[in-house]
């Protein structure tokens, strides 16, 4: 029976290193760790996970917990987060709270009795007692992205949504737009909380009220954004533009236009917060603040293994990270300014 003496002795290397290399590959170089691996293939070596998982006290798991797993966001965010998780070594399980903080809770449990390594998780709640069950996690290693729990001492990665909301106003604004609607998620998640105040920030900065009738607070999902929308383009004073607090509400909102009769940009504009995969394929093309989706996935995967490699009893100083987003210029904005009657649709670069 192939031991990992064996593997040892064909890679050049002491026990050890070879024990280094197939639990954690970032303590060892890339060249040990190819050596390694190239002896483990030689060799036909096969590590007992069980018995590794016994000794160290957890697997060579990672739990990601999203909030809603059909947004095309998370999907994309999962994926990014598998990729960087494999190459470190770790498998990923993916879980969906389906934007249920009690669901959240259970799913948290169930990773931790599975003695996953550590936890990536996007919070679907915010109320104290939601923050301390979440802190009640402390025995493992644990990160939050895209919504940051004030209070909550853990890592969080995730985008600066303040920045997004005012970045996306301020383009309508400048493309001389008054009556601007803006349909959010959920009041206290802090992705929405967070751009609602970027939206109202850069209003009053133009000496403009926000209207509370134009600001609703929604659920994330399509099918609301859709309602509220067609509410306010049935008024005989509509708005002249949306702002949607995510991609789901903007494709709600675009098809809310659509059914109406409407056209976009040409009646009624539209803008809002994450680009998606197959963002490319509606028209017109969605003006958006765009999140660096790739670098969250990574920063939470590096924040995660870098608590998990400390020793136990560790004090380890965790960050936040609210990284900036890119505005994205499609074809959804009429610019309002044209002083020839005609309206003015400012095109997405190459298209």
């Amino acid at each position: 029976m192939v031991s990992v003496r064996d593997v040892a002795n064909r890679a050049g290397v002491s026990i050890s290193t070879v024990s280094v290399a197939l639990n954690n590959s970032a303590r060892v170089s890339a060249e040990t760790y190819r050596r390694v691996m190239e002896a483990v293939e030689a060799t036909g070596y096969s590590p007992n996970s069980i018995a590794r998982s016994l000794r160290l006290g957890r697997t060579n798991l990672i739990g990601l917990v999203v909030s809603e797993i059909t947004n095309p966001f998370f999907a994309a965010l999962a994926k990014i987060i598998q990729s960087e998780a494999l190459r470190a070594g770790y498998n990923l399980i993916v879980c969906n709270s389906d934007e249920n903080p009690m669901r959240e809770l259970e799913l948290l449990d169930i990773l931790r009795a599975q003695r996953v390594a550590g936890i990536i998780v996007s919070p679907s709640g915010h109320d104290e007692a939601y923050r301390r069950a979440l802190g009640g996690f402390a025995d493992i290693p644990l990160v939050t992205i895209d919504r940051y729990v004030e209070g909550l001492d853990r890592g969080f990665v995730g985008l600066d949504s303040c920045l997004a909301g005012r970045m996306v106003t301020q383009y309508l604004l400048r493309l001389g737009h008054r009556e601007i609607a803006f349909i959010g998620g959920p009041e206290g998640i802090s992705s929405a909380d967070q751009r609602l105040a970027g939206f109202g920030e850069a209003m009053n900065e133009a000496g403009l009220a926000v209207v509370p009738d134009l600001c609703r607070h929604a659920d994330f999902r399509a099918e609301t954004a859709y309602s509220i929308a067609r509410e306010l383009l049935l008024r005989a004073r509509r708005p002249t533009a949306f702002v949607a607090v995510n991609n789901v509400t903007m494709i709600g909102t675009l098809q809310a236009i659509e059914d109406l009769g409407f056209q976009c940009p040409y009646d009624v504009s539209l803008a809002g917060m994450d680009e998606f995969p197959l963002a490319g394929v509606l028209r017109p093309r969605l003006t958006v603040a765009a999140q660096p989706i790739d670098e969250i996935g990574r920063r939470a995967v590096a924040s995660l293994l870098g608590s998990v490699a400390q020793p136990k009893g560790t004090v380890f100083e965790h960050q936040a990270d609210f990284l900036p987003p890119t505005l994205l210029i499609g074809g959804s904005c009429r610019d309002l300014r044209d002083t020839h009657g005609e309206a003015s649709v400012t095109r997405h670069l190459g298209g």
